[in-house]
């Protein structure tokens, strides 16, 4: 394993030095890890008795089953590949987590569906002290349906790793992974399990011997059907890949599964089933015994993680602890550093920690002065007082009430009296408030707009966390909890998240370290449009209703040089977020042409109720005091609200 000779070195020694090169290794494929992972902040740690793959979201680490690598002789690329396997699916965990858990919910009518038939089937040919229970049926089904789901997934993340990683181009290396796959697996097996367990595996078997035309052969001859006058297989192939091109996800791959891929999955499981009624006409079938025996008890190669070891890592990743409250001035150096940052860039960071305690020190003030406007009670009114004139009107709708009350001598709770009075009530405060930059890291980024962007960033991002760290400490001042979250995006020819709103502990320090200090104009041209849709793509039906309601506020601020290079776009996505009542801004520094100060006006002023952008122009030493003012306008627009 990675070039080293197992025979001149004792089992300590090279677990030892197997740990050493499987680190530089790492760190080599950094940068591929996260621009494949979206999370450069993803650590990858080799244990030694570890047997498999383990993820971890809420530590932020892969841990590696150094042992095994050893035991197998893995090479680098093996390795590689498995790191990328593992995390294939990872960022649509990220966004849809919950849909992830929940599939039991969304495939609940084709779960009772089954259920119910088989339920119906069975119970006909069993004696009456050997009848299964509904319930245990119906654990059953749901498992063979969600295992199915999970080959799908399976097959999904095989084939982004070959689609999205440079590496798998190379038509040599790409041979070498697959020869590598099929040597780790059982070419018979999808022909030896029952049908539809072989059915949901076939898929991925399909694409891994496509060059094998009679295993191919073998395959269409027992499970292929039509799709669109098209093999099943080769339907799927094409769906999906258009799916991971698109950066699609459970959202749109489970509806297509449903429509086109699960009736033959269902198919072959009800000739399954009927054969095993067949077979237990004579009434001596042992009942639960087949369900036990039908479970399909292998899940690949043994260093892949099951479905049940990635349903504990989707928990984690919604069950993430409560957002860091510590600060960013005291950080331990060793733990930033295995996050990816480096010596160097703490010392930057510290540069600019340093250059803004007094701008820090006065957000601090503004922060605790919100705060206690926002504990303050306000005065409603409430009902009508017991008390002063009739109102005639009311009177004649609430009649058989005053009859009533007249009765009883009380008038206590009549509706018919003009004279209000004021009640103590707590402010409706949202519960969530999402921030985001867009940081514009083209080649036309020079040194003094490098500059000031490094500096706002710093100021803006630790600023906001203070006033987050306020707010979950008071939070019995403010009557309810409120979170104030931030993440941040690059953009120039293409585009690319830093940091996360769900971020916590050390990995959002390093990524607020990465988000002041990584801007260095490497990015090309200005291509902001793509980046703000993938922010609107990213909110929720359930999230604007939020907002709507104002329940949620999301903010976007973008740090800009110029104009964009394709303003209609643009313009267009522009107009979609603030529709959905998200607050956006943006501010242009640097010299700028009037055509193209005419082309920023465009996009974010014309047409609009109120101006969206700013042009600073060769004021670039006004970013930071320009964006805070647009800051804490937000802010305190939605806590005096």
């Amino acid at each position: 394993m990675f070039g080293i000779n197992k025979e001149s070195l004792d089992e300590r020694k090279l677990k030892k030095e197997s740990q050493e090169n499987l680190k530089c290794f790492i760190e080599k494929q950094k940068q591929s890890l996260s621009t494949f992972t979206r999370e450069p902040g993803l650590r990858y740690i080799g244990l030694e008795k570890l047997e498999k793959f383990s993820f971890k979201p809420k530590e932020g680490v892969l841990y590696l089953p150094l042992s095994v690598f050893i035991e197998e002789d893995l090479d680098n690329s093996e390795v590689l590949w498995h790191i990328y396997y593992e995390l294939a699916l990872y960022p649509d965990w990220k966004k849809n987590a919950i849909l992830y858990l929940e599939r039991e919910k969304a495939w609940k009518n084709e779960i009772d569906k089954m259920t119910f038939y088989i339920y119906k089937k069975v119970n006909e040919l069993l004696k009456e002290d050997n009848k299964i229970e509904k319930k245990y049926l119906r654990e059953y089904v749901k498992k063979e349906i969600l295992d199915f789901l999970f080959e799908i997934d399976k097959y999904t993340r095989f084939l982004r790793v070959l689609e999205s990683c440079p590496q798998y181009r190379d038509e040599e290396e790409k041979g070498k992974i697959l020869n590598y796959m099929k040597e780790t697996k059982d070419k018979d097996e999808i022909f030896s399990d029952l049908n539809h367990h072989g059915f949901s595996k076939s898929f991925l078997f399909y694409s891994l011997y496509k060059d094998d035309e009679n295993y191919k052969s073998k395959i269409l001859e027992k499970f292929d059907s039509k799709v669109l006058s098209k093999s099943i297989y080769e339907f799927l192939n094409k769906e999906l890949i258009k799916e991971i091109n698109d950066d699609k996800g459970i959202v749109e791959r489970d509806p297509l599964i449903k429509a086109f891929i699960y009736p033959s999955f269902k198919k072959f499981w009800l000739e399954e089933i009927d054969s095993m009624t067949t077979r237990s006409s004579d009434g001596e079938n042992d009942g639960e015994k087949f369900f036990e025996e039908s479970r399909d008890k292998s899940q690949g190669s043994k260093l892949e993680s099951s479905r049940e070891d990635v349903e504990e890592s989707l928990k984690e990743l919604i069950n993430q602890e409560p957002k860091n409250i510590s600060s960013l001035d005291d950080f331990d150096e060793s733990d930033l550093k295995s996050y990816g940052i480096s010596e160097d860039e703490i010392d930057l960071y510290n540069f600019y920690l340093n250059k803004t305690k007094t701008q820090r020190e006065e957000m601090r003030k503004f922060w605790k002065k919100l705060i206690g406007s926002a504990k303050k009670e306000i005065n409603v009114e409430k009902n009508r007082q017991a008390k002063g004139k009739i109102n005639v009107n009311d009177l004649i709708y609430s009649f058989p009430d005053f009859v009533e009350a007249e009765q009883r001598a009380n008038y206590k709770n009549l509706k018919i009296f003009d004279k209000n009075f004021l009640e103590s009530q707590n402010k409706l405060l949202p519960e969530k408030v999402e921030i985001s930059f867009l940081i514009d890291n083209s080649g036309s980024m020079n040194k003094e707009k490098i500059e000031a962007t490094r500096k706002t960033l710093a100021v803006s991002l630790l600023s906001i966390q203070d006033f987050n760290r306020y707010l979950q400490i008071e939070a019995g001042k403010t009557n309810q909890k409120i979170e104030v979250l931030t993440e941040s995006w690059f953009f120039g020819k293409s585009h690319y998240k830093i940091k996360d709103f769900d971020d916590t502990n050390d990995l959002e320090k390093s990524k607020i370290i990465s988000s002041i200090v990584k801007v260095d104009a490497s990015d090309g041209t200005t291509d902001d449009g793509a980046c703000l849709r993938e922010i609107y793509k990213n909110i929720s039906p359930e999230q604007k209703r939020r907002i709507k309601s104002k329940k949620e506020y999301k903010i976007i601020f973008e740090i800009t040089d110029g104009a964009s290079t394709f303003p209609g776009a643009t313009k267009k996505i522009v107009k979609k977020l603030v529709k959905e009542d998200v607050e956006i801004y943006a501010i242009q520094i640097g010299k700028i042409s009037q055509i193209d100060s005419k082309t920023f006006n465009y996009i974010w002023n014309d047409s609009f109720k109120y101006p969206h952008g700013i042009i600073l122009g060769e004021e670039v030493h006004k970013l930071t005091e320009e964006l805070l003012k647009v800051v804490k306008k937000n802010l305190k627009s939605i806590f005096h609200s």
